[in-house]
Formats: structure tokens, sequence, C-alpha cells
């Protein structure tokens, strides 16, 4: 199949994704729910009812990622991607919501600054990012394409070699940009007092980010969660990148030791799997993204 099918109706029920026809593909289409912009980054009474009304519509139907542990679903409608637990009770089920108020003000600055730092690749428009009915909840564009990650059973090895390194470009590009602020330790782009706490990191995160030793000589912004998941690609290209909640002012190396440790698979989970050498080599081709390319300081 060619990889970079977009349409729902074009994928075989052989995919591995088939069941999930909106994870990982965007094909627009000319009657998509399309926000209403007026109410674009609006808080006021009228435009939280809205934003209220474009939640009510997000259901099993469309959601392409369930909710881990305190977390949100994810659901694709349309033109938007909404971030949002309305599906889910508080109390009686014990799920209490991690505060995304941080992250969600990190991606509207991170996707500010990545809209300045890169040329040929899109980031998604924030739509909102607010409290509805006392969830947080973040609304953004969806880009048309491919997510790598959907694509990937489908590309030969030179295809899968070639996204790589346009990767490494793009994160070169990125590290161009130097915080303006005279800041020294790393840090996200909007910094969460209780990012150590409140369940949004791995604890290993932690860590290697914020460790004693909390500098890096190449203080630079990174995107800090550069999965195949988060690349859209069409053509042969990466033609977006998406999900920069995590993103900061990091080192090339830190981001690094997050990507290998925290990001992708790791080969002792796959010990008792029986797979070849071949296989695992593909599941963790990923994993030495930061091991090449990169840039003096």
């Amino acid at each position: 199949m060619n990889p970079f099918v977009s349409n729902p109706d074009d994928i075989p029920a052989t995919d591995k994704y088939a069941d999930v026809p909106f994870y990982g593909r965007y094909f627009p289409r000319p009657d998509d729910f399309r926000v209403d912009f007026q109410h674009v980054n609006s808080q006021s009474a009228d435009s939280l009812q809205y934003w209220g009304s474009v939640v009510d519509l997000c259901n099993e139907s469309v959601r392409i990622y369930p909710a881990d542990e305190g977390g949100r679903d994810v659901f694709a409608l349309g033109s938007i991607i909404v971030k949002s637990s309305h599906l889910h009770m508080i109390g009686d089920t014990q799920h209490t919501e991690i505060d995304y108020s941080y992250a969600d003000a990190n991606e509207v600055q991170a996707i500010g600054i990545a809209k300045s730092a890169l040329r040929d690749v899109s980031v998604p428009d924030i739509y909102f990012a607010g409290k509805i009915n006392g969830r947080q909840v973040l609304i953004q564009e969806r880009l048309p394409g491919v997510g790598l990650t959907v694509a990937w059973p489908y590309l030969s090895r030179d295809q899968k070699e070639s996204f790589k390194q346009q990767a490494r470009k793009i994160l070169r590009q990125l590290h161009t940009v130097k915080p303006t602020d005279g800041r020294q330790a790393r840090s996200h782009v909007i910094q969460d007092p209780f990012i150590l706490s409140n369940g949004r990191i791995h604890p290993l995160e932690g860590d290697i980010l914020f460790s004693n030793t909390n500098t890096d000589p190449d203080m630079s912004f990174m995107h800090n969660d550069f999965t195949e998941s988060n690349c859209i690609v069409n053509n042969d290209k990466i033609v977006g990148l998406v999900d920069w909640e995590m993103a900061g002012f990091f080192g090339w190396k830190t981001a690094g030791e997050v990507h290998r440790r925290i990001r992708t698979p790791q080969r002792e989970h796959f010990a008792n799997a029986n797979l070849s050498e071949e296989r695992l080599q593909d599941i963790m081709f990923w994993n030495d993204l930061y091991d090449d390319g990169m840039p003096e300081f």
C-alpha cells in the first residue's frame, strides 16, 4: 500500500490501524467540522459556551487515543484535534485529572517559537486552551497527512533512513533558537512548578532534565518528544510536527537521553518476545535520532 494514503476509505482491512481510521491519518473533506474563527483564543462567555458545544461533539466514535489514568482522551473531529477528559467521571471512578494548564500554556508558547524557526514544516495552530466545566481542554488544528508511525510498515529501509535524516535537520533548526530571557537552567518554555510531582512526566525524565547539574553548554529550543507518531508525513517528506507539550530549552545531549530512555522502545522490553534481530532493529530504528548530526557549539 502507498504509505501516504490518508483517505480512510482507501485503508485496507489488514492495516494495523484499520479499526481506528482517524488515528494518524487526515484527509480533509469539504464537509469536515471546522471551528468558528470568531471564537479562536477567546475566553468570553459566548466563546466558552461555543467551545463547550464543540467538546460535546467529541464521543467514542471520534476518539483516537484513550486517556491514561488522570489524562485526557484525544479526539479527531473533522479539521481539529481535541484533548479533553469530559467522558470520564471524576470522583466515582477516582479519575483525578492531572493539571494540564501549564502543559497547554507551554504548547501555545512553544508553537509560537517553532513557527519562527521551521521553514518547511507545519505546526498546528491552537484554537482554544482553557477550562470547560472545570476541565482543562486543548483544541488545535489537525494537520493533513499521515503519522510516521502509521506509514512505517509500508516504508522501505531507504525511506525510513531519509525520514531520520529529515528529522535531524529539523532538530538542528530548532537547536539554533536560544533562550532570550537569560535562563541558564534547563526548563520547559513555561515552567510548571509542580512538574516533578503532578504525574505529567516519568520520574526518570525528571531526574534527567532537572538533576542537580541542571545546565547545558548548548541550551537551545528542543521539541523533546520527537517520536514517529508526532511526525506528519506525505510524499516522502516530514510536512508537520505536533505535540509540543514537552518542548523547552535543553541541550542536545540531554534531549537525546530523554529520547533514548523515555520516548523510544528499549531492547530489554522484548527479551521474551522471540523476535528476529532484524525486527528488533526496525522497532528501535528511531532510538539513535540524536546520535548523529549534533551541531557544534
